[in-house]
């Protein structure tokens, strides 16, 4: 940016784009404890104040979309996801589900943060306050989940919404992974996450969390090149295995949170009545005429319009819920995005990268809450996944092109 001043031009080293993705990035994690926050007092000040947050998100996205016009680099995944927003917002508009301030929030956010990340970190590098910031946002993050947990089993409140946010301390862990390059605060991280994972007693995260981390460490042994720093990496594996097995143990002992207790009645309770909810959907798309099972309903159908059970709630599987929100075509789009991501994995695993274990993380996170939860449907706590895989992908296909060069 040049500036006259003095009679003389005085060239000064700020760059818009990056001015934006700063600001972006401290917004996304605001919305996040915003929204936090307000499931601890239900203060509508603080809600209108967490989408406030994310609507400045979205203006800087296309703001640095517009600025990086000519400068793009395309590739399958976010071609995939653009033709996925177009899509889904056409349909939407077609069948009158226009919902807001949730539609242009839910449809733009998450894909855009892939997008945008991934474009602004294959020629740029994130800020330098990275790190620090996201080791205070996550641990601000975390004291709030203390109180959402209290919150959950005192029974007050609307008891399964006000625990479900407590994901995003296990959404935001990646970035922790990659920004955070102190090991003993990065281990630090890991270990209130699964803290507050188990004490939410929240089953699919839990799962998603504990198989994430060990295919994560499995994964950062396997691309170490010497035979004993395997060695070494997988024995910090078995200790790791066996501190979180005994603190798992501890906490079912003297807690009174019944956690294997909840496990074991996967079998019987459906999931927490997944499987009435799926049941009820697919039934639903079923008998839908060929339109509708083609192009699908409109943005959220289950939610706003089918309703499972006569309570306005999502499928709780992604895959469910696109098909009836969006038909085949838009579960194909989003499928195919998914399997990318996977084969991407693959690469990186034979290619020894280093961004193999965190993806590898990302990735078992990202198929066990879109087939138990609510995930790709709304931009709630995909949103650090997003940013997660747009910088990974970005930083890889710089560093690729480096190496080439």
């Amino acid at each position: 940016m040049v500036i006259y001043s003095g009679g003389i031009f005085v060239e000064l080293k700020i760059k818009p784009n990056k001015i934006l993705m700063w600001l972006s990035y401290n917004c996304l994690f605001f919305s996040i404890m915003l929204k936090m926050l307000y499931q601890t007092n239900q203060n509508s000040t603080i809600r209108l104040l967490g989408f406030g947050m994310q609507a400045i998100v979205l203006l800087c996205y296309f703001l640095e979309e517009l600025i990086t016009l000519k400068r793009k680099s395309i590739n399958c995944i976010t071609l995939i996801l653009g033709i996925l927003v177009v899509y889904q917002c056409v349909i939407t508009i077609l069948n009158d589900s226009i919902y807001l301030p949730y539609t242009p929030i839910d449809i733009f956010i998450w894909p855009l943060s892939v997008i945008v990340y991934y474009n602004f970190t294959c020629h740029n590098e994130m800020n330098k306050n990275t790190e620090n910031k996201t080791l205070i946002y996550y641990f601000i993050m975390c004291l709030i989940s203390v109180f959402l947990i209290k919150i959950h089993l005192a029974g007050n409140g609307n008891i399964g919404q006000v625990v479900f946010l407590t994901y995003y301390c296990l959404t935001a862990l990646p970035l922790v992974v990659i920004f955070v390059k102190g090991k003993n605060s990065r281990n630090l991280c890991i270990l209130l996450c699964v803290a507050i994972s188990v004490a939410s007693t929240k089953r699919t995260g839990t799962i998603a969390l504990i198989l994430g981390i060990f295919v994560m460490l499995v994964l950062d042994a396997h691309i170490q090149g010497s035979l004993k720093e395997k060695w070494k990496r997988y024995m910090y594996l078995f200790i790791a295995i066996c501190i979180g097995s005994g603190a798992v143990l501890y906490l079912e002992n003297r807690s009174g949170l019944e956690i294997f207790d909840r496990f074991s009645k996967l079998s019987t309770d459906g999931g927490s009545g997944r499987d009435v909810i799926w049941a009820i959907t697919l039934q639903a798309f079923n008998v839908s005429n060929l339109r509708e099972k083609i192009w699908g309903h409109g943005f959220q159908s289950v939610y706003y319009r089918l309703r499972p059970g006569g309570f306005s709630r999502f499928s709780h599987n992604s895959y469910i819920e696109y098909l009836y929100d969006y038909g085949i075509i838009g579960l194909s789009l989003l499928v195919l995005f998914v399997l990318f991501l996977i084969i991407i994995e693959i690469k990186f695993i034979r290619e020894k990268n280093k961004y193999a274990p965190v993806m590898g993380m990302l990735l078992i996170i990202t198929i066990f809450l879109s087939a138990f939860s609510y995930f790709f449907e709304e931009s709630n706590i995909i949103q650090p996944i997003a940013v997660a895989y747009g910088i990974i992908l970005g930083q890889a296909y710089k560093e690729r092109k480096r190496y080439e060069n």
